[in-house]
């Protein structure tokens, strides 16, 4: 019986133990947001995730490449939806800015990638490392699939002339913006209407400017 009932205990160990990466990443998104790179402990991390400090390191060798493991967490989803949306798309290239950029909002305003960017913006002056790390990995691939989308509206006559990459920029800005609100005056403040109010004006706004004919023509 006794020997049954290790049996009956081993699977659940196990299953716990393949758990521990996932629970470790959680908690230290978490901290790393409510805290910041600079101040948060690996200590306090363990200790969230129910480990000690010892097993974090059976996984990731330092604070910053367990920071760059907890940012991929969040991060490689929204860019390999986004990818795949741009593979199979087969409508307008308005249609798929539109598209992109509604993802890239609802990741934002529903995940954890607003408190995310925040925290960049916080802390990759102090840490060069990190703004690389997130710019090679994250933004540069989100903007390359951006410039490939504006640049075949532009070769297929749906979108006026336009230099490709700061077109790119411009259309996350406002989404920056909200993320900036959102974090440093909405809590003091408020907020005029609401952000999503304000992301369907800047959508209408940048679909207008981009097609042909969208933007007004002055006598």
């Amino acid at each position: 019986m006794a020997a049954e009932g290790n049996e009956k205990r081993a699977p659940r160990w196990r299953r716990r133990k393949e758990a521990r990466p996932a629970e470790i990443l959680a908690a230290a998104l978490e901290i790393f947001g409510e805290r910041g790179y600079e101040a948060t402990r690996l200590v306090d991390v363990a200790r969230r995730a129910g480990c000690t400090k010892g097993t974090i390191f059976l996984y990731y060798e330092n604070k910053i490449e367990l920071f760059k493991a907890a940012v991929r967490e969040v991060m490689l989803p929204l860019v390999l939806e986004t990818e795949r949306l741009v593979e199979s798309h087969r409508g307008t290239s308005r249609e798929l800015v539109e598209q992109l950029l509604r993802l890239r909002w609802d990741h934002m305003m529903r995940n954890r990638l607003s408190g995310l960017v925040k925290l960049m913006l916080g802390e990759t002056r102090t840490y060069p490392e990190l703004a690389r790390f997130y710019n090679d990995e994250f933004i540069e691939r989100n903007q390359a699939l951006l410039r490939r989308v504006l640049q075949d509206g532009v070769d297929r006559g749906e979108f006026r002339p336009m230099d490709v990459i700061q077109a790119a920029r411009f259309l996350v800005a406002p989404m920056m913006f909200a993320t900036v609100w959102r974090h440093a005056f909405e809590h003091a403040v408020g907020t005029p209407g609401t952000l999503e109010e304000y992301f369907e004006t800047a959508l209408g706004i940048m679909l207008a400017g981009l097609v042909t004919g969208g933007v007004p023509q002055h006598a």
